[in-house]
């Protein structure tokens, strides 16, 4: 995925793994309820509805419900 304009020019390339779920809404509240936070979403892009969210130590992933 290419960077986007509102992306530091010093950012450095990076990867970020997607763990598909059922329902993106209900892994980001449980995420939280567990100590997870949650860094942008979840919002609805083209393969569907996804959210960036750090465990409890802060690592960072993603979840994707993809459309039907």
């Amino acid at each position: 995925m290419a960077k986007t304009p509102e992306m530091p020019a010093e950012m450095p390339p990076n990867w970020g793994v997607y763990f598909a779920v059922a329902d993106t809404d209900a892994t980001v509240a449980e995420a939280q309820e567990l100590g997870g936070a949650l860094f942008m979403g979840p919002t609805d892009i083209e393969p569907g509805r996804f959210a960036v969210l750090a465990d409890n130590v802060g690592a960072v992933f993603n979840v994707l419900q993809l459309k039907a």
